[in-house]
């Protein structure tokens, strides 16, 4: 993937850029539950995530449909992400979260009004 910042040095407008590329930012997970969750922006696509214990992030309502999110936990902890409220991943329980293991990554895409599909690295 191209970053969006690369895009922008080729004399894309900022949207299209940030529409097409990616672009990262540092999160710090916080609560235990989907309510009280770290909220991410709806503008970046990677999501470097420390976590501690089994606090989490929570993805953003302003995602657009089928734009891939990348969260990787760079902690020496677990980290929990958890879709935006009211939605799901993969057809799950509502709201519920799935742990992302300590420096590994979790690939997912909103693809509906509720439905996150989400995939764990190993």
């Amino acid at each position: 993937m191209t970053g969006s910042k690369d895009l922008m040095g080729l004399g894309f407008s900022w949207p299209l850029a940030q529409a097409e590329g990616y672009s990262s930012i540092a999160i710090t997970a916080a609560g235990t539950t989907s309510a009280d969750a770290t909220s991410c922006d709806g503008q970046n696509s990677v999501f470097i995530m420390t976590a501690t214990g089994s606090d989490g992030i929570r993805m953003n309502t302003a995602v657009p449909l089928f734009k891939p999110i990348l969260v990787i936990n760079t902690s020496a902890s677990t980290g929990k992400v958890y879709p935006f409220t009211g939605g799901n991943f993969n057809g799950g329980s509502t709201d519920a979260g799935i742990s992302v293991l300590t420096h590994s990554a979790m690939f997912l895409m909103r693809v509906s009004s509720t439905l996150w599909h989400s995939n764990l690295s190993a």
